[in-house]
Parts: structure tokens; sequence; C-alpha cells
């Protein structure tokens, strides 16, 4: 019988088993470090790929507005307005380079009252009702006066003609506005968000290429006006406060 059972197969003895065991234990503990391992090398690659894609994405928008900078500075540049002088004046008729030097301007006055800008064959190339609470007129008028041009002020005490800043902007208001300088060249989406007034784009040779009126209702004219600018043209606005550009 002590034969027998010195003779049992080994995967019938208690230390097989506890060796199989122990051997479970640790491939089971090795799996789990591995796991734990893997999933730190993953998360710290997804984290260092994120921080790459935002460090980018970064650089790119501070790239963007160095660009944007870069291009108002160099647009100011281009527009030399170093002769504008801040001047105020009352209700009257005057003379661009006697009684106030030429320049480009904000216009704006106290009150309610018409403001006209003759060119020398004596035809209007501003006509506008300045109005101060914009209710019955316009707030301000940005626009070139040249030498030799007459100013008429009508109903109002004071107008102050303050040297205009040149920068890019998708949002313009009653004036004249060179395309490359006061706003970029591009397709746009134009519309205003109250009132109705006049639009105008004319070329390089002053002929006008678009001529609508522009109604934030449509009732009184068109709600959208879809247009190509170009470096060099020139874009007429009268009548509103505000005329948005909404890239295409």
């Amino acid at each position: 019988m002590a034969n027998d059972e010195n003779k049992a197969p080994f995967y019938k003895r208690w230390w097989f088993w506890l060796i199989v065991v122990i051997v479970l234990l640790i491939i089971i503990f090795s799996a789990g470090r591995n796991d734990e391992d893997n999933k730190d090398t993953t998360n710290t690659g997804t984290e260092e790929t994120t921080n790459d894609t935002n460090n980018k994405t970064k650089d790119n928008n501070r790239k963007n507005e160095d660009n944007d900078t870069t291009k108002e500075e160099s647009a100011a540049a281009k527009r030399d307005n170093s002769s504008a002088k801040e001047t105020t004046l009352n209700a009257g008729k005057f003379t661009v380079g006697t009684d106030i030097p030429a320049g480009r301007y904000v216009i704006t006055g106290e009150g309610t009252g018409n403001l006209f800008v003759y060119d020398e064959d004596g035809l209007p190339v501003v006509n506008e009702i300045l109005d101060k609470s914009a209710d019955m007129g316009v707030p301000n008028v940005t626009t070139d006066i040249k030498d030799g041009q007459e100013i008429e002020i009508s109903g109002l005490n004071a107008v102050t003609f303050t040297p205009a800043k040149t920068k890019l902007s998708n949002k313009l208001t009653t004036g004249t506005w060179i395309v490359g300088l006061d706003i970029k060249a591009g397709r746009y989406n134009v519309t205003t968000p109250s009132g109705s007034g006049n639009f105008f784009i004319y070329n390089n040779l002053g002929v006008p290429t678009t001529n609508e009126i522009l109604d934030a209702t449509g009732e009184m004219g068109v709600k959208q006006i879809t247009v190509t600018l170009e470096d060099g043209q020139q874009i007429g606005i009268s009548g509103l406060n505000e005329v948005d550009f909404t890239k295409k």
C-alpha cells in the first residue's frame, strides 16, 4: 500500500497544486502591471499630443494676430493723415484749406442738422443729417475733405472734425472707405442691423459697380448684398449707422 501511495500521479500531489496556484498568481499580477503601464503610456502619449495640438493652435492664433496687427500698421502707413487737425465749426459755409486743413475726419455734431461737402464743381460729395442721438440721422460721418472743397453746416451750433485713425474693420459707418485700408479684400455678405440707407462700391475709375438701398427690414430696399471687394475700390455708405460685412 505504501508503494501505491508513493506511485500516485504527480497532479494528485498537494505540492503540485500549490505550485500551480503560485504560478497563476504571478501571471495575474504581471498582467495587471502591464495593463497599468500601457494605460500610463497611452495617457502620457495622448496628453503630449493634446498639448502639442494646443500649443500649435496658440502659436497659429498668435501668428494671425501678429499678421492682423502688421496689416493694420501697413494700412495706416499707406494713408498719410498728418495734415488733419481737430477743428470745430459752427453753422455756415467754409472752405477746406482755409478754414480747416484737408485730411480724413470723423465728423460729429451737437444736436440735429445738415452737413454738406461740395467738390470744386459744386456737386455734393457729402449730404447727411447729423444727429447725435441717431434718431433722425447718423451720429457721425467719416470721410476725406480736400483743398478747395466747400463745407456747409445748417441747424447745428457746433460740428467737430476729429482726425480719423486708419484700421481694418468688418463694421463700417456712414462715410467713404477704401478696400485694403479700411476693410480687407474678399467676398462678403453685407447687411445692416437697423435703418435704411444707400450702399455704393466704386471701381478704381470712380464708376459705381454696386448701387443699392440697404434696409434692415427689407421693406424699402434689400436686406443683404453679396459683393466681392478688391483692393483700391471705394465704398460709400449714406444714412446708415452701421454696415456689417460677413466673410463668405
